[in-house]
């Protein structure tokens, strides 16, 4: 009887496929409002996350996102700053399912597992510019290919 479980689990082992990928086909682009631009952002650093695996990036994001720094405050500036470069920490010190960079014209590719959320975070260092990055969760079950378009410009121009 061990004979036979044995035999059919190396059978099932080899017959077992490893889980199918999904394509992120992204794009990095830039603010909508930024008329002069023609092409994509290249050089984007562009990761690719389990969204259910990173508790902290989202926080260091959702901080961000309620900070009002824009409108030239000091202290939201410095606050801003500080959970900045918190976040950059965060996502150098997290396990990645991949990782790109824009090439010349925006584009990146990244294969990812096909899990229920990913996140896609894009960061660059721009001239002049306190924060250049981009974050959106997307789905990867089922499918193929996904579009993801980060805008580089929500944090940029606002």
């Amino acid at each position: 009887m061990f004979l036979r479980v044995a035999a059919l689990v190396s059978l099932l082992s080899v017959v077992h496929t490893l889980p199918e990928k999904t394509l992120l086909d992204g794009s990095a682009q830039p603010c909508a409002d930024s008329r002069e631009a023609t092409s994509g952002v290249p050089g984007v650093h562009v990761y690719a996350f389990n969204a259910k695996k990173i508790p902290a990036i989202r926080k260091s994001l959702f901080v961000l996102d309620t900070l009002e720094w824009e409108s030239g405050d000091p202290a939201a500036m410095r606050a801003a700053a500080v959970e900045y470069d918190r976040l950059l920490s965060l996502v150098r010190g997290a396990r990645t399912l991949g990782y790109a960079t824009s090439n010349g014209n925006g584009d990146f590719e990244i294969m990812v597992p096909q899990i229920d959320s990913v996140l896609v975070f894009g960061e660059a260092r721009m001239p002049g510019e306190p924060f250049y990055y981009s974050a959106k969760v997307v789905g990867a079950t089922g499918q193929e290919e996904v579009r993801v378009v980060l805008l580089m410009c929500n944090q940029q121009l606002l």
